[in-house]
């Protein structure tokens, strides 16, 4: 048995706490899977950790597309897939060829950037909500409120050039950071909150998302020497964890506020990005 797979203390702590931090993820917050994924990798090594938080992160998909399921935008997860299935192979290759610690910390920089920009851009939206421009006539300035949005307008060629890069760019991410180390989840939440979904959606979207890249993840795992009988045994040993995160996801999800909610999505994958970019 490889005595990196050992049942020893810290690993059953650990492990379960960040078994708690995925099933969480999978039913209330997703970015919270990709702190999950860094926390069990400080108690085994990231490459066999990969392997151990499979199949628990593959029971999780399962509940949360059971809870959430009927919320899926299938749009969505359809535009998605050329992307993200070429970040599937890069991250495979990164595995097989190249240093992990540098291929994640790419990763960890690309989501640091993208969560704190758009951090920044929502928080600026929000200040400039607060200030409307005053009117030299007296009338009220512009806002949601007034209808005089983009709705019904065509949406200019430049805008839906950047619109296809930016899905591109987070599927690609959210391919490779799931394969390299179990934390798609931030890219994608991303995607989904600068595509206006819903919460629900989000987390049905992220749900069957994450099930049916987890599930075609399983082989190239099995190839690669992640996923063996001693893997098994350690994931079956913190399963209680992922049960109690899974509970504590759906009692607290719909608890926290819409603007809580996304501010929560961007603050935790810059800290995702942070915790991969820092190894």
């Amino acid at each position: 048995m490889d005595t990196a797979l050992d049942l020893t203390v810290p690993v059953i702590i650990g492990g379960t706490i960040a078994a708690l931090l995925m099933g969480l993820a999978k039913t209330g917050l997703p970015p919270l899977g990709a702190l999950g994924a860094a926390v069990i990798a400080s108690v085994l090594p990231p490459v066999p950790a990969a392997g151990v938080a499979l199949p628990l992160l593959i029971v999780g998909d399962l509940v949360a597309v059971s809870t959430y399921g009927r919320d899926v935008r299938w749009h969505v997860l359809r535009a998605l897939v050329p992307s993200v299935a070429l970040g599937i192979l890069v991250g495979f290759a990164a595995l097989r060829w190249a240093p992990s610690d540098v291929s994640a910390r790419i990763v960890g920089a690309l989501l640091l950037l993208a969560g704190l920009g758009d951090l920044v851009r929502r928080l600026a939206a929000r200040r400039a909500a607060r200030r409307p421009a005053p009117d030299p006539a007296g009338n009220p300035a512009p806002g949601p409120a007034t209808g005089h949005a983009a709705n019904g307008h065509t949406v200019p060629a430049s805008v839906r050039l950047r619109h296809r890069l930016t899905r591109a760019a987070l599927g690609a991410t959210a391919g490779v950071s799931t394969m390299i180390a179990n934390a798609g989840g931030p890219p994608m939440s991303l995607y989904l909150l600068r595509a206006g979904v819903s919460r629900a959606g989000l987390l049905g979207t992220v749900a069957l998302f994450f099930l049916t890249i987890n599930i075609a993840k399983l082989p190239f795992s099995t190839t690669l020497g992640l996923i063996s009988a001693e893997s098994l045994h350690v994931s079956l040993a913190l399963f209680p964890g992922m049960f109690a995160g899974l509970l504590l996801g759906r009692l607290v999800a719909h608890r926290i506020s819409g603007p809580v909610f996304s501010t929560a999505v961007l603050v935790a994958t810059a800290l995702a990005g942070a915790r991969l970019l820092l190894g």
